[in-house]
């Protein structure tokens, strides 16, 4: 319980808030709808317990990834689950294993460009310079103080708001 809590609000703003927006950055004519990801980020976790699963999440990250690497349909993350899948029936024993023969230096590129991709989304920003300053002292709050995490869930909201307010362009 005590680490489900905290887990809340970042799973409804990475799996449900930010995948939603990267969505609508990247594909404006076809993203898909609040209900349509948070229906199916639920219904994965209410089947993962009963197949030995983890919780899992939509993730704006992987959404990067795999648009940064050409995918533009979900076809590349049935081909993706489908290998998975194929690697855990064949080798369900010596699964970790074979997972261990993949270099851990290519997965460091992939997320490399993954990393890139998302810093590209600032662009898209209202006031990027701004909100790249308020991330990073909520960011800091976050790792540095004593119940940072909780801290940083309330100031940086009141931070935007404060911001937004003394933004020139509100000033008419």
């Amino acid at each position: 319980m005590l680490l489900a809590i905290p887990q809340i609000p970042l799973s409804l703003g990475n799996s449900i808030l930010a995948t939603h927006q990267t969505a609508r950055d990247m594909f404006p004519d076809r993203s898909p709808g609040f209900r349509k990801i948070s229906g199916t980020y639920a219904l994965m976790n209410l089947i993962n317990p009963f197949l030995s699963g983890m919780p899992t999440c939509h993730g704006s990250g992987g959404l990067v990834g795999h648009y940064t690497f050409g995918a533009r349909t979900g076809g590349s993350v049935v081909l993706y689950g489908g290998f998975y899948l194929i690697l855990g029936v064949l080798f369900s024993s010596g699964f970790d294993r074979v997972i261990r023969v993949f270099p851990l230096p290519i997965l460091g590129v992939l997320l490399l460009f993954e990393g890139v991709g998302l810093m590209a989304l600032l662009r898209r920003l209202e006031d990027p310079a701004r909100d790249l300053r308020v991330a990073l002292l909520v960011g800091l709050i976050a790792a540095g103080l004593p119940y940072g995490y909780l801290i940083g869930l309330i100031v940086g909201p009141l931070l935007v708001a404060v911001s937004r307010r003394r933004s020139p362009d509100n000033a008419a």
